[in-house]
């Protein structure tokens, strides 16, 4: 009879082992399920990873970007982050998209920090493989591949100055 009872009871329960990571919750960039959230934590709440200040953004932070988006992104992405490498042709469900074209490029800089940190479709999550600073790098290293397409004399004096120094 307490055989029962206790079956019951356990029967009664809520089994999910992925309750944490199944139920709603707000992205960096202020949105759950691609709606705008208003979810505010509870007082007293310490974020494990809290935001750093962005870094600014110079040669050394594209070049370390460069180097952490070819071992960690480009295997699917492609080189150029055009969605074309091995992997993304041999893929039989969803390709990598383009981090290139205009619908990548119209995402929010939190936004991208945020797939690097926390995964998106097939992307693995690299929050603990991939410092937060080196996440900003790879941010502006695909910023830079985004706009690679610009006529240098299309950018303003002061961006060409920039660019004649990076140029070698």
């Amino acid at each position: 009879m307490k055989a029962a009872w206790f079956l019951l009871a356990l029967a009664a329960c809520d089994w999910s082992l992925h309750r944490m990571q199944e139920q709603p919750r707000c992205d960096r960039d202020g949105t759950l399920n691609g709606r705008q959230c208003d979810m505010q934590p509870p007082d007293g709440i310490v974020a494990i990873d809290p935001p750093e200040t962005p870094p600014p953004v110079t040669r050394d932070l594209i070049v370390r970007g460069r180097d952490r988006f070819s071992r960690f992104c480009a295997p699917c992405h492609g080189v150029a982050a055009d969605g074309q490498s091995y992997i993304a042709h041999v893929m039989t469900e969803r390709r990598p998209p383009s981090l290139v074209d205009a619908a990548a490029a119209s995402l929010s800089d939190d936004r991208i920090f945020s797939v690097v940190a926390k995964s998106y479709n097939k992307t693995p999550s690299y929050g603990a493989a991939i410092p937060v600073r080196d996440r900003y790098a790879i941010m502006s290293y695909v910023r830079v591949l985004q706009h690679r397409e610009i006529a240098f004399d299309q950018l303003t004096p002061a961006q060409q100055q920039e660019a004649k120094r990076w140029l070698p």
